[in-house]
């Protein structure tokens, strides 16, 4: 019951760190930001399972990589090339995106595809260090766009 209660207190931090820090987002900002943070919220949760701090729970990794695809399929909508999306309230996108359009797609194209190969893993198999190595190549995309297309965390 405990550990219940402390995953119902993480998500319910994370949730609100999210909705304070979108606070003012408006429009297609907000939508990409709200599609970023589920995704990170979910990876952070399969994460820690492969790390060792929670337990292996399967469900818990259908889900994000559900997630996975279905926002990165969506991604390349959320940066439309207009004034709101490149400086609209409270964005973290980089001009680069919108320079550098087709190597944004290229990676948003790698993140859904490395998606859908964990996605039939997932399927496939129990095997949580298959799982695992899926898993962190897939996420790995993440951050390489993130270098390259985000403003860097304070």
């Amino acid at each position: 019951m405990k550990f219940k209660t402390l995953i119902l207190v993480a998500l319910s931090l994370t949730v609100a760190g999210a909705v304070f820090a979108h606070s003012g987002a408006t429009g297609v900002v907000k939508k990409r930001m709200d599609a970023m943070s589920d995704m990170g919220d979910r990876s952070k949760l399969v994460a820690d399972m492969f790390k060792g701090k929670t337990e292996f729970d399967k469900a818990a990794i259908i889900d994000a990589v559900d997630a996975f695809v279905m926002h990165g399929s969506a991604m390349t909508e959320l940066f439309p090339d207009t004034m709101d999306s490149r400086t609209g309230s409270k964005t973290e996108a980089l001009p680069a995106i919108w320079e550098q359009w087709d190597e944004f797609n290229d990676l948003v194209t790698e993140f859904v595809s490395k998606s859908e190969t964990l996605q039939s893993t997932v399927s496939e198999t129990d095997d949580s260090k298959v799982l695992k190595v899926e898993f962190f190549k897939t996420t790995k995309t993440c951050s390489g766009c993130h270098k390259r297309f985000r403003k860097p965390k304070d």
